[in-house]
């Protein structure tokens, strides 16, 4: 394939969109693994790791189409009852050991839609959070929800409060594709709604995502160049992944939507964005992000501490965890005294080894030294053939120091992250 691009090669047959060990891959919680994160519970964190604090609201007012998120639609009464659990799961890992004696760097309430939620409840449920965690003094506070669920008042709360960033699920400024994937407001109310946040001193970042259904590269870029134009802080700029059982993915099988691009035409979305983005004055980090906050761009929370119906970003120390879904369920375990976790991976030696090259998929190079103060060995040691493999195809460079992404690795990021959970010849 031969593109405008000088740096696009077809390097596997599909880009990757999802990175590996996520919730899609963690077993069942057993007695033995429950009793095993609870008994680390019970220690004393050692870690220097920032640390993020994410309470997770799994409701929206609907449903967009391409979401394969466990969400589910709020209703009557629904809120207070859940919030109420909440805060018990939340407590109850406030008066562990491991959790006493960890910091926390960032808040993140995070869904979901937490920005259905009305200004008492996410005043409330923040206060909480500073209340009976150890929050830093730095701290930053980010608010993630839609546009149509924001007014003028709850911005100007949240402003007072001290939240510093709103993290906005805009996915596209064209109407007409808007109307497609079930976008409940117009693109003027979702920019009035940052206009807003930016009078009021808030910082904000949006999702933007590309190869929707009818969006055309010229379409994608009016997308990059009205967020420029609305001056946000940062966009993460995702591609459209479509989920089996998703209603995008019925609309597309019954040609209900127009066709997708392919994906040559996908990584020229990609590197649209990442040319213009550029030339304003915005730098890569984190998954898909483009930045000009200053702090996207120290060491990211390694630890994240989260409860709710469905909330699957759990990490602390070598335990990665999901909780159980739907509210109901989670409400019952609160109650019942019971931690509400549902999956529980817990990572091996070379589960971790590879997690660390998984910096690679957030944009980070991973220092050769630390590697093997860690493991006792060397990166190229622990995955010669794969570090071989990649470095042959142009995805990789490696000095004395680290192993980082070239520019076409940039683009196949997810795919060089997937080769390291491969089970390596030559491990040990």
């Amino acid at each position: 394939m031969t593109t405008k691009y000088a740096e696009t090669s077809v390097v596997y047959e599909k880009a990757m969109h999802w990175p590996p060990y996520t919730y899609r891959d963690y077993p069942k919680a057993s007695p033995e693994s429950l009793q095993e994160f609870m008994d680390m519970l019970a220690t004393e964190n050692t870690s220097n790791d920032r640390k993020e604090l994410q309470p997770w609201i799994p409701f929206c007012t609907l449903k967009c189409n391409f979401c394969y998120f466990p969400t589910e639609l709020i209703s009557k009464n629904k809120m207070g009852n859940y919030l109420e659990a909440l805060k018990k799961s939340l407590s109850r890992y406030a008066k562990t050991k491991y959790i006493k004696t960890s910091e926390f760097s960032e808040v993140y309430l995070a869904g979901g839609t937490p920005s259905i939620m009305s200004t008492d409840q996410t005043i409330g449920l923040l206060s909480f959070c500073e209340k009976n965690f150890d929050i830093s003094k730095d701290r930053e506070i980010k608010v993630t929800g839609c546009t149509h669920d924001f007014d003028y008042n709850k911005l100007k709360a949240l402003s007072e409060y001290g939240v510093d960033q709103l993290d906005l699920g805009v996915q596209t400024f064209d109407d007409n594709i808007r109307r497609l994937v079930n976008l409940r407001d117009k693109a003027r109310n979702a920019e009035e709604m940052i206009k807003t946040a930016h009078k009021l001193g808030l910082r904000v970042s949006i999702d933007l995502m590309y190869n929707l259904p009818g969006q055309s590269l010229k379409v994608w870029g009016s997308d990059i160049q009205r967020a420029l134009e609305l001056d946000v802080e940062s966009a993460d700029c995702y591609a459209l992944e479509v989920y089996p059982g998703t209603k995008l993915a019925q609309q597309l099988q019954s040609g209900d939507l127009p066709p997708r691009a392919d994906q040559g035409a996908e990584t020229q979305m990609y590197l649209e964005a990442n040319s213009v983005f550029k030339a304003a004055g915005y730098e890569k980090t984190c998954h898909n992000r483009f930045s000009r906050i200053p702090e996207d761009f120290q060491e990211p929370c390694m630890e994240v501490l989260g409860t709710g119906a469905g909330f699957f970003m759990g990490n602390l120390g070598k335990f990665s965890y999901v909780d159980i879904a739907p509210s109901e369920a989670y409400i019952e375990k609160i109650n019942n005294g019971e931690f509400p976790i549902s999956k529980l991976s817990v990572m091996s030696t070379d589960d971790e080894m590879g997690k660390m090259m998984m910096r690679l998929y957030i944009r980070l190079p991973v220092n050769k030294q630390e590697f093997k103060v860690r493991f006792g060995k060397l990166p190229e040691e622990a995955f010669e053939a794969t570090i071989n493999k990649l470095e042959k195809k142009g995805l990789i460079e490696i000095d004395e120091q680290e192993i980082r992404l070239t520019k076409l690795g940039d683009i196949w990021r997810y795919n060089v992250c997937w080769e390291f959970s491969r089970p390596q010849e030559n491990s040990s």
